[in-house]
């Protein structure tokens, strides 16, 4: 049986551990981060769907990266800005964000995403779905920004 000094010091370095643990698993983002990053994925949604390009791209970083789907990187508001603009018609745009986290001035937000495409030519509208995965990066100005966002649709 240990001693009662010996035990006292066990359940304290054991109640330490326990705590620096707890504070590692629940650090994370205030909640006016949290309503600004859903604010933006608001921005994001209305933008696209009103195939306003320039306020979609001004939503990413100077210098973000955009993964659509199947295709490669873009990297730049310009090149994002074209990117978007060349997209097929978009009649209807949902993000839905199953989690949101972070700390400091980075930030991550990982969800699904809906939407109708118009294809050229009066084709039927076509339905398409996916993930997305979203870095944030806080602005000097406290302003969130997308740093990088990756899409990826669901098998048809």
């Amino acid at each position: 049986m240990m001693s009662t000094p010996r035990l006292v010091v066990a359940v304290a370095v054991i109640a330490a551990t326990f705590i620096a643990q707890a504070r590692a698993q629940t650090t994370g983002l205030i909640p006016a981060d949290a309503k600004a990053i859903a604010a933006l994925n608001d921005a994001f949604g209305k933008a696209i769907t009103a195939k306003d390009w320039k306020a979609a791209s001004a939503l990413y970083t100077a210098d973000g990266t955009l993964y659509p789907p199947s295709e490669s990187a873009v990297k730049g508001r310009p090149a994002i800005e074209a990117c978007l603009t060349a997209f097929p018609p978009v009649t209807a745009f949902a993000l839905r964000a199953t989690k949101t986290d972070g700390r400091d001035d980075i930030a991550f937000v990982q969800g699904t995403f809906a939407m109708t495409l118009a294809p050229k030519g009066g084709a039927a509208p076509e339905q398409a779905s996916g993930y997305f995965l979203q870095v944030l990066r806080r602005q000097a100005n406290g302003t969130w920004h997308i740093a990088v966002q990756m899409l990826s649709l669901h098998n048809r």
